[in-house]
């Protein structure tokens, strides 16, 4: 039975129980990018603490401890994930001399 043949009163309880649950997403994703947002800006603090003290900005194998923590987690999707927020953290560091 799709919603299109469900009786309508329960279309409209399944319309319900859809915009119900779409809402609690939309909740969670923009805690997920004030999250995300947070991340970059301690990202960038390291960096540019690494930077002041003769280092480089990346360090490729903390990057592959992330990288493996998403895909233990979530497979290869995950790994993906982790690839992009890593890129997205990185960021434009501006470096005072």
């Amino acid at each position: 039975m799709t919603l299109q043949t469900l009786p309508t009163s329960d279309k409209a309880t399944t319309e319900a129980a859809i915009a119900d649950l779409r809402s609690s997403i939309d909740v969670l994703d923009a805690e997920i990018l004030a999250l995300l947002e947070r991340r970059r800006e301690l990202s960038e603090a390291v960096q540019e603490v690494r930077i002041a003290a003769g280092g480089r900005r990346t360090e490729f194998s903390r990057e592959n401890v992330i990288i493996k923590r998403y895909a233990d987690r979530f497979g290869r999707p995950g790994g993906a994930i982790a690839m992009k927020l890593l890129e997205i953290c990185r960021g434009t560091i501006k470096v005072s001399r």
